[in-house]
C-alpha cells in the first residue's frame, strides 16, 4: 500500500485498556468470582469487588429494600386472600341457612298437602281393623301398621310422627283404618281415640281358654262352643304355634290377656287371631333369644308362667316362686301345684277334695313328676318374664302365710315347710 502506518503519529495517543478479568478460586466446591481490573483512566469509576465467603454473601442495599418490599406485598396479599376466604365462608353459611329454611318449609307444605287432616280425607280403600295396646310406643304402633300393610316403612312413620309432634299422644284401642289413609291421617285417627268401640272384651291375666270363651259369648261375639272349636281347629299362621303337643285346648297359654275393642263384624277366628297377634308382639327378640339359651322350649316356659300366674298374686314374688319350681324340677321332686289339679278337674278356684288330688291326669302335679302337659292359664308378660328369668335361691317350698293374705313363706327344708303349714292352719281357726 502507498499509505504507511505511522507509528509515531499514534505513539502519544493513549487508549483505554480493555478490562482484564481474573478468576480467583477459593477451594474445591466454592464460588469463583472474577476480579475485574479497570482501565488506567481516571475518569473510570472503580467497581467494588465481592468475594464469596464460607457462610454468608453480603447483600446489596438495593436487594434488601426489594426483599422488604416483597415481604410487605406478601402480607397484603395474604390478608386479601384471608378476607376473601372469610367472605366466601360467610356467604356459604348464609346460602346453606336459606336452603334449610326453604327446604323445611317445602317439606312441611308438601307433607300437609299429601297428608290432609282426617276430616278432609276421602277414603277409597278397604278397612283394616287394628288394635293398639296400652302403653305402645311409636315404634310398636308403626310395626303393627306395617304388618297390616297400612304403611310402607316403620322408619318413615316414626320420623313423620316425631317431626309432626305426634309421639306420646296415641291412644290405645281398636281402630278401623282405611287403606287409602296417609300416614298423617292415621296419626290423627290414633291420636283422636275414635276407636271402633262396638264391642269391648276385657280378658284378665290368668284366665283359661274356657273362661275366655264364656266372655266372648257374653259379649255377643260368638258362642262359647264356637270359640273353643276355633281354638282347637282354626288355622293361625304364627311361628310360635308350631310343634305344639296334642292336648285338650291347643292354644291354652297363648291367648294374650288384654282389653280388646272389637267391631261388630268380628268372629271367633278374628278375636283369637287378635289375641295371638298380641302374644307375638309381647314375644320380643330379647325373649326369643332368652328362650333359646334357657334349655327349655317356649311351650315349657309358657307352662311355667301359667302356674306362676295362677299361684302368685304379688308381683315381687313371681320370680321367687318360679325359682322354687325350677329347684324342684332339678331335684326330681313333684311340683305339687294345686292350681294344676284344679285345672285337671275343670275348676278355676276353690278347695280340693281327696278325689281331686288323686285324679289321673297329665296335669296333676301332685302325682306326676315334671311339668304338666301344657299351660293351665293364659299368663301376662310379668309372669312370662318371671318364668324366663327365675330367682336364684335354695327354696323348695312355699306356703301362704295366713288365711286372707297373699304373701308366702318360703322354705328350704321340709321341716320348715311343715311349721309354715301349721301356722297357716292355725290362722284359719
Amino acid at each position: 500500500m502507498d499509505d504507511k502506518f505511522d507509528r509515531d503519529e499514534f505513539s502519544n495517543t493513549r487508549y483505554p485498556r480493555r478490562e482484564e478479568r481474573k478468576t480467583v478460586s477459593f477451594g474445591s466446591g466454592q464460588t469463583k468470582v472474577e476480579k475485574v481490573i479497570p482501565s488506567e483512566r481516571d475518569d473510570l469509576k472503580e467497581e467494588p469487588v465481592y468475594f464469596a465467603e464460607d457462610k454468608e454473601i453480603p447483600v446489596r442495599k438495593e436487594r434488601s429494600m426489594q426483599n422488604r418490599n416483597h415481604q410487605r406485598n406478601n402480607k397484603r396479599n395474604q390478608k386479601r386472600r384471608k378476607k376473601r376466604h372469610l367472605t366466601g365462608f360467610a356467604k356459604g353459611a348464609i346460602i346453606l341457612l336459606i336452603a334449610l329454611i326453604v327446604g323445611g318449609g317445602m317439606f312441611f307444605a308438601m307433607n300437609r298437602v299429601m297428608n290432609p287432616p282426617v276430616e278432609e280425607m276421602e277414603l277409597s280403600g278397604t278397612t283394616v281393623t287394628v288394635t293398639i295396646p296400652d302403653g305402645a310406643g311409636t315404634e310398636t304402633i308403626a310395626e303393627i301398621l306395617k304388618e297390616n300393610d297400612l304403611i310402607s316403612s316403620v322408619f318413615g312413620f316414626k320420623l313423620t310422627s316425631k317431626l309432626e309432634g305426634f309421639d306420646g299422644t296415641y291412644k290405645q284401642g281398636t281402630y278401623n283404618i282405611d287403606t287409602g289413609m296417609t300416614k298423617r291421617q292415621i296419626m290423627e285417627l290414633l291420636q283422636s281415640g275414635k276407636v271402633a268401640e262396638d264391642v269391648k272384651l276385657m280378658i284378665p291375666e290368668g284366665y283359661t281358654v274356657k273362661q275366655i270363651a264364656a266372655k266372648a259369648e257374653e259379649a255377643g261375639i260368638c258362642t262359647a262352643e264356637e270359640f273353643l272349636n276355633e281354638v282347637n281347629n282354626g288355622t293361625f299362621d304364627y311361628e310360635f304355634l308350631k310343634d305344639l303337643p296334642e292336648r285338650q285346648y291347643r292354644l291354652e297359654g297363648y291367648l294374650f290377656p288384654d282389653t280388646y275393642f272389637l267391631a261388630e263384624t268380628y268372629t271367633a277366628h278374628d278375636v283369637i287371631d287378635l289375641m295371638l297377634k298380641r302374644f307375638d308382639q309381647m314375644y320380643t327378640e330379647e325373649y326369643r333369644n332368652a328362650v333359646a339359651s334357657s334349655g327349655k322350649t317356649l311351650d315349657e316356659i309358657v307352662t311355667l308362667a301359667s302356674m306362676v300366674e295362677k299361684e302368685i298374686k304379688l308381683p315381687e314374688e313371681r320370680a321367687r316362686a318360679a325359682g322354687v319350681m325350677y329347684n324342684r324340677l332339678r331335684d326330681g321332686i313333684t311340683l305339687g301345684i294345686d292350681a294344676t289339679v284344679l285345672y285337671a278337674v275343670g275348676k278355676t278356684a276353690g278347695d280340693l277334695t281327696q278325689d281331686d288330688l288323686n285324679i289321673d291326669s297329665p296335669y296333676n302335679t301332685r302325682k306326676n313328676y315334671g311339668l304338666p302337659l301344657g299351660p293351665i292359664s293364659n299368663p301376662g308378660e310379668a309372669s312370662f318374664k318371671a318364668a324366663l328369668y327365675p330367682e336364684d335361691h335354695k327354696y323348695l317350698y312355699y306356703v301362704v302365710e295366713a288365711v286372707g293374705k297373699d304373701n308366702h313363706v318360703y322354705c328350704e327344708t321340709y321341716d320348715e315347710f311343715l311349721n309354715a303349714k301349721a301356722a297357716y292352719n292355725a290362722s284359719a281357726q
